[in-house]
C-alpha cells in the first residue's frame, strides 16, 4: 500500500513539474518584446487589438489623431470628406499625438487599423513617417478590420510606401487565437 502511495506521489510531482514547464514556455513566448499600436474610429479595431494582445501578451497603445475623425469625416460616399481627400491626395498626413514607446526596447510591432478605401488610413502613414527611422530593424505585423475589404491591398500599399521597413503579410480580424499565432509564426 505504501508503494502505491509513493508511486502516486511521484506521478503527481512529475505531472506538476511538466505542467509548470509548459506554462513557463507559453509565458515566455507571450512575453516577446512587442507592442500593439492601433487606430480605431468605431471601436472595431480596438477589439481586434485586444485579440492580438490576448494572443501575444503585447501592450496596446491607441494612436490618436490631433483632430479626431467625425462620422462626416469618414463618410466615403462624400467626395469632400476627410477620408476621401486623404485617399485621393496621398501626401496628406493628419497630425497625431505623441505615443509613449521606447522602440529600442521592442523587436516586434503590431499595427492595427480599419480599412478605408481598400487601404490603411492616412493616420497610419503619419505614424510610419514619424517613427519609421526607429522602426527599421523591427518586424511589423499589420492587421485590419473591415466588413468586406481584404487586407491584401493594404499590404501592397504599406510595402510599396515603406520599402525599408520589415512589414510582414497582414491579417484581417477578427480571427481565432490559433490563426493569430499562426500568422505571427510565419
Amino acid at each position: 500500500m505504501h508503494i502505491l502511495k509513493y508511486i502516486t506521489a511521484i506521478a503527481v510531482i512529475i505531472t506538476m513539474s511538466c505542467s509548470s514547464t509548459v506554462q513557463a514556455q507559453t509565458k515566455t513566448d507571450n512575453n516577446m518584446k512587442s507592442v500593439i499600436v492601433y487606430f480605431t474610429h468605431s471601436g472595431n479595431t480596438e477589439l481586434a487589438a485586444k485579440q492580438v494582445a490576448e494572443a501575444t501578451g503585447a501592450r496596446m497603445i491607441k494612436l490618436l489623431p490631433e483632430q479626431p475623425y467625425s462620422s462626416e469625416d469618414v463618410n466615403w460616399t462624400n467626395k469632400q470628406s476627410r477620408c476621401t481627400q486623404e485617399h485621393l491626395n496621398r501626401s496628406l498626413r493628419p497630425a497625431i499625438k505623441s505615443i509613449d514607446i521606447d522602440f529600442a526596447k521592442i523587436d516586434t510591432l503590431f499595427v492595427g487599423f480599419p480599412i478605408w478605401w481598400h487601404e490603411e488610413p492616412a493616420v497610419i502613414r503619419t505614424f510610419l513617417d514619424k517613427y519609421g527611422e526607429q522602426l527599421k530593424d523591427k518586424v511589423i505585423f499589420p492587421f485590419c478590420t473591415s466588413y468586406e475589404s481584404p487586407m491584401s491591398e493594404a499590404d501592397a500599399t504599406l510595402k510599396k510606401g515603406y520599402p525599408s521597413l520589415k512589414i510582414k503579410k497582414g491579417l484581417r480580424l477578427p480571427a481565432k487565437s490559433e490563426e493569430i499565432k499562426k500568422w505571427i509564426s510565419k
